[in-house]
């Protein structure tokens, strides 16, 4: 039992502690969003010089951003969900509920797996005109959402949401002991 114990803290310690990564990595591209946005806005009105690339790196960086956070809200339970009947419902066919949905969330993290693997190779070596950005790199943050979706709902299947909401660092994302996180 202490073999179990053990392997299951380590699985959901290191998948918070990739969904910490995830969320610095969207704190910095947040972060890159703000300042280029502003660049642009300041070269375009102050300066009537306006770049050519921001508005594509921008894009790229928001929609990294979307679908890492996206990801992330998976493990933190943080999306919108109409629970007027499963709170209704008793606590067998809420749970049945719930691990339906998760299920479908696992489906729908799969597809896009599946599409972001196929138009990668779609678009080969394109590139956006103006930053030289490859395209295929805008459909690589679809896939690593898709994975990172995936890998939490299949944590959140067995183990359960963290008890913290505090899941900024491994350390506050682990629960104290993955036996007690089932309903």
């Amino acid at each position: 039992m202490t073999d179990r114990r053990t392997a299951a803290g380590w699985i959901v310690r290191t998948t918070d502690g990739v969904n910490a990564l995830g969320a610095l990595l969207c704190h910095a591209l947040l972060a890159v969003i703000v300042a280029v946005t502003t660049l642009q806005v300041l070269l375009r009105y102050a300066f009537n010089s306006p770049t050519k690339w921001s508005d594509e790196l921008s894009m790229f960086c928001l929609v990294w951003f979307g679908m890492i956070a996206v990801a992330i809200g998976v493990r933190r339970h943080w999306h919108i969900a109409i629970t007027y009947l499963r709170d209704k419902a008793p606590a067998r066919i809420a749970r049945a509920l719930d691990i339906f949905a998760l299920l479908a969330l696992l489906a729908f993290a799969l597809v896009l797996v599946l599409n972001a693997l196929q138009l990668s190779a779609l678009t080969g070596r394109a590139a956006l005109p103006a930053s030289g950005i490859p395209k295929s790199w805008l459909y690589h943050s679809v896939l690593a959402g898709g994975l990172l979706m995936a890998l939490n709902v299949c944590v959140t299947l067995l183990f359960g949401v963290p008890e913290s909401d505090s899941l900024d660092t491994p350390e506050a994302a682990a629960p104290t002991d993955p036996e007690t996180t089932h309903d």
